[in-house]
């Protein structure tokens, strides 16, 4: 990519390809937001044992339709005629028939994307904004959300909270990348898509210099994960991100030697996860991941059993080497009857 340094590359490539996840993190960064994860508690202490979360296959998804979601919200912006020629007319600029060429390359990674990919999913925690302005936000600090509650956790309630960030760091250490939801049908999720194809143009002079096959490779990472970062809009209050991770599908071209395979059996389905561990490489730009680190606080959420669950998680999270665990783990107390 001749001319180019890396710091331009870069600016290009979050502008162009992901201006949407570059915005929602730049505004995260800036506000301190935290990261939430609701589970169980029998998830919890698989977690704090294991010192890793478990990244599970998309067909386990609350909405297994997720993914076909996203696609066929991609597909609907590439038959709009408008959108379609704009794009042609960029990108086929700097070669003929690339437009096309990326189209049946997103199209023959649609088994990787539901069969061969992995993710976790957490959300935005409490306050929107650095001065905590905002009432429901404070609540919601205090006490979790109840829509994830009461959709999450079964019978025993827990939220690990999480300090933001290693999940936002510009590191390729894991080849594992967080990604915001966007909440879109097809119709709402058009103006996004034009907003990479202005981007395009905004750069159109510069794209023959970067190389259509670098081109190619970028749209079809751009492509990749909003087929799997889209949800219905019915959803929004989730505030949800995912961590990602396609085992067969690089950022960089490199497969990752850090996330290792284990089959185990989780609410009585046998299945094959990815344990993403809890540790820094310092090497690589990616610190702040160990658990005691990480871990903000623990919320135990509506249960019948909320004082055993916080003894034992006090006495795993003391066992795991974080500080005050007492002072961590506690008990929201919301009287909601399963």
């Amino acid at each position: 990519m001749s001319g180019f340094s890396q710091e331009e590359i870069s600016k290009i490539v979050r502008e162009t390809f992901f201006p949407y996840a570059s915005r929602k993190m730049d505004k995260l960064r800036a506000n301190g937001t935290k990261f939430v994860h609701y589970t169980s508690a029998e998830n919890a202490i698989r977690i704090i044992d294991g010192n890793c979360i478990y990244l599970r296959n998309t067909n386990l998804m609350n909405d297994f339709s997720e993914v076909q979601h996203g696609n066929n919200c991609i597909v609907g912006a590439f038959n709009d005629e408008e959108l379609r020629s704009r794009l042609v007319g960029v990108l086929d600029g700097v070669e003929a028939g690339l437009t096309e060429k990326i189209l049946e390359r997103y199209l023959a990674g649609e088994r990787v994307r539901s069969l061969d990919t992995f993710m976790i999913a957490i959300s935005e925690h409490g306050n929107s904004d650095s001065h905590g302005n905002s009432d429901s936000n404070s609540r919601e600090d205090l006490y979790g959300r109840l829509s994830m509650w009461r959709a999450y956790g079964g019978n025993t309630n827990v939220a690990f909270v999480f300090n933001s960030t290693p999940f936002l760091a510009e590191s390729d250490a894991l080849q594992a990348y967080t990604s915001p939801v966007l909440y879109a049908d097809q119709e709402t999720f058009k103006p996004l898509f034009l907003e990479v194809i202005s981007g395009l143009e905004k750069y159109k002079a510069m794209l023959p210099r970067l190389g259509a096959e670098n081109i190619a490779f970028y749209m079809n990472s751009a492509l990749h994960f909003a087929a799997l970062s889209t949800k219905h809009p019915g959803f929004w209050e989730e505030k949800e991100w995912r961590i990602i991770f396609s085992p067969n599908f690089s950022l960089t071209g490199k497969k990752s030697d850090k996330l290792k395979s284990e089959v185990l059996t989780i609410s009585g389905v046998p299945q094959r996860v990815f344990k993403l561990e809890l540790n820094n490489y310092p090497e690589e730009d990616f610190l702040g991941a160990t658990l005691p680190e990480l871990l903000e606080e623990v919320i135990i959420g509506p249960t019948q059993y909320p004082w055993p669950i916080w003894d034992a998680l006090v006495q795993k999270l003391t066992d795991a080497g974080v500080d005050d665990a007492s002072k961590k783990v506690r008990v929201s107390n919301i009287p909601l009857r399963r």
